[in-house]
């Protein structure tokens, strides 16, 4: 082990043994995630690597981080603290969904670009200095930052490109597929990974959205049944019928054929759509008995105006929310990735030429360590 990984250790150690109260500090203030984290990270890439990397990869994963926080603060849209992961670099998440790709990109564009800020002050102090960490430093923030340029999702390029076309993940995914060929290694490996469930859930939302569209008129059978309940004179034709439909749905043997995807999709919707006919079924089924057995309320005692059922009203409210997520989802499906022309085009310029720039640095990067 280096020296200066056995110092942090012992330091570490010290402590964690003599200052417990700063460590419970960290836990419950606001940003303890983040700097105890960041702690961890730092002793990691320190015993393996050197302080003086550590020092360079946790600054420049923190800026370029802090400008996804940035980019989401001015678009209105709540994060988490950033959180580091040694040798995978460091998250936040969205406590709000973007409304649309334009925005996404917004946000994933304010990571790289104050990614590219963090190490430009490296630019003069190695020319005054002509030390080699300021080197490692334009370096690692160039190679940081272009890997993030990637055009796969969920990587920030990835998140970039969306608004021109999806259509260009599966160029990024071969790219990526190349690379983790050559220079095989996990984090690769998880992004290409992720990558390819993303690209694919993207074809699929035709699909995806065909299925919503089934659920919503089930939904809406559903309360336009459910309210006509109150107004039978007699519940045991309704019983019956509802009976032998809920049993001849649940005795159906079900089809565990394997539907190859675009090519048995009809088949496969027919399959989906009878597992709808299904649970909404058996959720009015449910709800019809335990209306039959719940007391009959009266308004101000009245036997001639009887109050409204409050299992109806809150299989109702119920209905209505989730009638209300289905709308979104699919709202969501239809226009989520719609952009205009002039959008495309300012998108486009701007990552290209902030791909330029920091594929520049790189190899500036490379010619100052190679001296």
């Amino acid at each position: 082990m280096k020296k200066s990984g056995s110092i942090l250790l012992a330091v570490g150690a010290f402590l964690l043994a003599n200052f417990k109260w700063l460590i419970g500090i960290l836990k419950f203030s606001k940003f303890g995630a983040t700097l105890l984290s960041m702690i961890v990270s730092l002793g990691a890439y320190a015993m393996i690597y050197g302080w003086k990397f550590a020092v360079a990869i946790v600054y420049l994963i923190f800026v370029h981080e802090m400008g996804h926080v940035i980019a989401a603060k001015r678009k209105g849209i709540a994060t988490s603290p950033a959180v580091f992961i040694p040798f995978a670099g460091a998250f936040i998440s969205m406590k709000d969904m973007p409304r649309d790709a334009k925005t996404e990109a917004y946000l994933a564009y304010g990571g790289p670009l104050a990614g590219m800020i963090a190490f430009l002050p490296a630019l003069p102090l190695y020319w005054w200095t002509q030390d080699p960490f300021w080197a490692l430093v334009i370096y690692l923030g160039a190679v940081l930052n272009l890997f993030n340029l990637l055009p796969v999702s969920p990587l920030d390029g990835g998140r970039i490109v969306s608004v021109l076309s999806t259509k260009i993940w599966f160029v990024g995914l071969i790219g990526l597929g190349i690379m983790l060929f050559t220079n095989p290694g996990p984090i690769m490996g998880l992004i290409f990974i992720l990558g390819l469930i993303t690209w694919w859930n993207r074809l699929r939302e035709n699909y995806q959205h065909q299925v919503l569209q089934y659920e919503r008129e089930q939904i809406e059978k559903f309360m336009h049944d459910i309210a006509k309940w109150p107004e039978l004179e007699t519940t045991w034709d309704m019983r019956v019928s509802m009976n032998e439909e809920v049993s001849a749905l649940n005795q159906a043997e079900p089809d565990k054929r394997f539907l190859v995807p675009f090519l048995h999709d009809e088949k496969r919707l027919a399959r989906d759509q009878k597992r709808l006919d299904k649970v909404y079924m058996n959720r009015k089924w449910e709800l019809f008995k335990q209306w039959e057995r719940e007391p009959i309320m009266f308004i101000e005692s009245d036997p001639l105006r009887p109050a409204p059922s409050q299992a109806l009203q809150e299989a109702e409210q119920a209905a209505r929310q989730r009638l209300a997520e289905v709308d979104e989802q699919m709202h969501r499906l239809t226009t989520y990735y719609v952009a205009p022309a002039s959008t495309k085009w300012k998108v486009l310029a701007a990552y290209l030429g902030l791909a330029a720039v920091l594929s520049a640095f790189f190899v500036y990067g490379q010619q100052l360590l190679h001296r």
